[in-house]
């Protein structure tokens, strides 16, 4: 199967370490998410992928062919994608004339592609818009064109920097349909850099976690609900972080001590640990409930905030520990401050990480 390879990459600006020992596999018709803070180096990434950067240090691979050994195979690769910056520019002229250029320095005909530059129009929003200025577009309706010029030339592989950033809810909910049909319906490689952690998880079959380096690579399941070290745990807004010495007592069972309280898990990671668990993985009862393999801990509400689809409870058990309620099940359990209160929760939901 075609793939991508990203071996070794490290890249210097100014003596400075921005990006450290990067690689990746990027199978061919798969997306790929790169995730991460300001200034990660997540943009870096993508040029070097491009090739509009060099690597300090390492080779790109694409169907087994190092893509730095000629200025041939680079060129030859780089009319195989299709990339769209975060601030992308217009030229001169028409939409249809922007559309086109890729097509042009290609050698394409561009009559045989009219009927499907008035489709790509037409899925993006901006059907009419052939014969308008480019200048005169707004933001989303620019970055709109921008992922049309790209998608026309039919690439192999599509670099995406920060697609939606500062759009509009209506520009950002077509283009993130259009990211998804190019997904499902064609054979295109995608590399999508983004700060928008739901966008990744549904966009894209994996995710990279970067700050600088690699820091975890995975489903998006697996990264939101299993994260492997503090910055992962802390940067996809996981709660319920707490330190803690694990010891296995049994097959399939740990013990976590945490002061003055004891947490069970069914991770086989042993001594001086960190444990998550989700807020959505809580439960509360106003009793304790005695089922196998569920913790049990009692404490009380020590604050509670309406954060619209849920109601988040702040709950002292010996840590503090936040969980999130539906309305009803809040309004229900006649939840207060300083409600006494029991947490439940599954070994199985307790995540743990050196």
């Amino acid at each position: 199967m075609s793939e991508l390879k990203i071996e070794n990459i490290n890249k210097l600006y100014d003596g400075k370490l921005i990006l450290e020992d990067i690689n990746l596999i990027i199978k061919k018709g798969t997306s790929l998410g790169i995730i991460g803070p300001t200034g990660c180096g997540k943009t870096t990434l993508l040029r070097i992928v491009d090739q509009i950067e060099m690597p300090s240090q390492g080779k790109i691979y694409y169907n087994n062919i190092e893509i730095s050994k000629s200025k041939n195979i680079i060129r030859d690769y780089r009319r195989k994608i299709g990339m769209v910056f975060q601030k992308p520019v217009v030229f001169k002229g028409t939409v249809l004339e922007n559309i086109e250029y890729g097509l042009k320095i290609r050698g394409i005909d561009t009559n045989s592609t009219q009927p499907k530059i008035k489709e790509l129009l037409r899925s993006l929003g901006l059907e009419g818009y052939e014969h308008r200025k480019a200048s005169t577009l707004s933001g989303g309706e620019t970055q709109r064109i921008a992922l049309a010029r790209a998608l026309i030339i039919e690439p192999e592989i599509l670099i995406l920097d920060e697609p939606t950033a500062n759009l509009d809810p209506l520009s950002t909910e077509k283009i993130e349909y259009m990211i998804d049909e190019i997904r499902k319906k064609n054979k295109t490689t995608i590399i999508m850099a983004t700060h928008n952690l739901i966008q990744g998880q549904c966009l894209c079959d994996e995710i990279a976690i970067i700050n600088n380096r690699i820091q975890q690579i995975g489903k998006p399941e697996e990264i939101f609900r299993k994260p492997e070290n503090i910055f992962v745990a802390e940067f996809v807004g996981t709660k319920n972080i707490i330190k803690g010495n694990a010891q296995k007592i049994e097959d399939n069972l740990t013990l976590i001590r945490i002061e003055d309280i004891n947490v069970y898990s069914t991770s086989s990671i042993e001594g001086n640990v960190y444990m998550s668990i989700r807020p959505e993985d809580i439960t509360i009862s106003r009793s304790k409930t005695i089922i196998t393999g569920l913790n049990n801990l009692n404490g009380y509400v020590k604050g509670f905030l309406d954060i619209g689809t849920f109601i988040k409870v702040d709950v002292d058990v010996g840590e503090i520990f936040t969980i999130y309620l539906t309305r009803k099940t809040f309004f229900d359990l006649q939840i207060s401050l300083e409600s006494n209160i029991w947490l439940q929760f599954k070994a199985s939901s307790v995540n743990v990480f050196k």
